[in-house]
């Protein structure tokens, strides 16, 4: 039969409550006793009892992690946040539970549902979940503690995410330096905030290297490979000439590369093909895909620590991370192109 408490109680000479103390952290017991109880249970095999647990605790130390499901193709590159995200929830001992959401057809009250049904003691929104989303519009009336990655804020909800208009900026100013004036751009959802931001980055780096960017050579895909190759065929069909196609992430940019190679023209001797969000396959394209990464540790490390400060009575506040550029082989500079 498996240990109970009370087997751990006779172990270390201790009374049931100074165990349950222990095993539990709690303030006012001495270190000593702490290990000499953790030791005895590791010995013994004891495993606390989840729901006995919180009946004393009044926590469940559950926190509930929501990504976005969609029906088109997508990557989910927001499990690259999981790891981090993970590891720093257990150093406050606290589970993750996943949450998988429609992103469309969100019905009103699971939100509410799934916080009372679990019991969980806050939540984390990845993108794009955003402020004009119905999941999040719930969330902050909730009051709930809770981590938006997006851009939603409010007193019992903070936000930790990418500089996506820096991304944008980063990504322009780069193809601008590698001489580069005739640039394609494929969005993804123009109603996304973070589609939005990447582009005015983009468009402003530009505009700063006094380079109007021709508003017809924009085409808006769905974040899908399938659309970033419908997108640059269009693009090609109304400018030829285009010696760069940067692309809003990293799926649409490697169903543009694909649409390229239909077409026989070759990334990047004779157009330029840059990403954004950084995948873990971009330095395994053909060529290796240069693009925008997230900081994904530090923002799955800081969405952790910003929750813990909410559930501690804090307020919620913002913080930006600046993305970093990675420089790889699909894109080259106009004048080493050797047309």
């Amino acid at each position: 039969m498996a240990a109970t408490i009370k087997d751990l109680s006779k172990k270390v000479g201790c009374s049931i409550s100074t165990v349950s103390r222990a095993l539990n952290g709690s303030y006012g017991v001495h270190p000593n006793t702490i290990e000499k109880v953790r030791q005895a249970a590791k010995e013994l095999g004891y495993v606390p009892n989840s729901g006995a647990k919180q009946l004393v605790t009044q926590r469940s130390n559950l926190i509930g992690v929501f990504f976005p499901e969609f029906g088109m193709e997508s990557i989910r590159d927001f499990e690259d946040f999981f790891a981090p995200l993970r590891k720093a929830l257990r150093i406050y001992r606290k589970e993750m539970l996943i949450f998988s959401v429609p992103f469309a057809g969100y019905q009103e009250g699971s939100l509410r549902e799934w916080v009372h049904s679990r019991s969980l003691e806050g939540c984390v929104f990845l993108q794009p979940f955003s402020k004009e989303h119905p999941l999040m519009k719930e969330a902050l009336k909730l009051r709930i503690p809770c981590v938006n990655l997006g851009n939603s804020l409010g007193p019992c909800c903070s936000l930790v995410a990418s500089d996506d208009y820096e991304g944008g900026r980063l990504a322009g100013t780069f193809l601008i330096r590698q001489g580069h004036r005739s640039i394609g751009y494929i969005n993804g959802p123009e109603e996304l905030s973070i589609c939005q931001e990447r582009y005015a980055g983009f468009r402003d780096a530009l505009q700063s290297a006094n380079v109007t960017h021709n508003p017809s050579w924009i085409e808006a895909g769905d974040f899908s490979g399938l659309s970033g190759a419908k997108s640059a065929a269009l693009l090609l069909e109304k400018a030829p000439d285009l010696t760069a196609i940067c692309c809003a992430n990293d799926l649409m940019a490697m169903g543009a590369m694909l649409e390229l190679y239909r077409r026989s023209i070759s990334v990047p001797e004779h157009v330029s093909i840059m990403g954004y969000d950084g995948a873990f396959f971009t330095p395994y394209t053909t060529p290796p895909l240069s693009t925008v990464r997230h900081c994904f540790e530090w923002i799955g490390m800081h969405a952790a620590e910003l929750l813990i400060e909410l559930l501690n009575g804090g307020t919620g506040r913002a913080v930006r991370f600046p993305p970093e550029l990675l420089v790889r082989e699909s894109v080259k500079a106009v004048d080493e192109r050797g047309l």
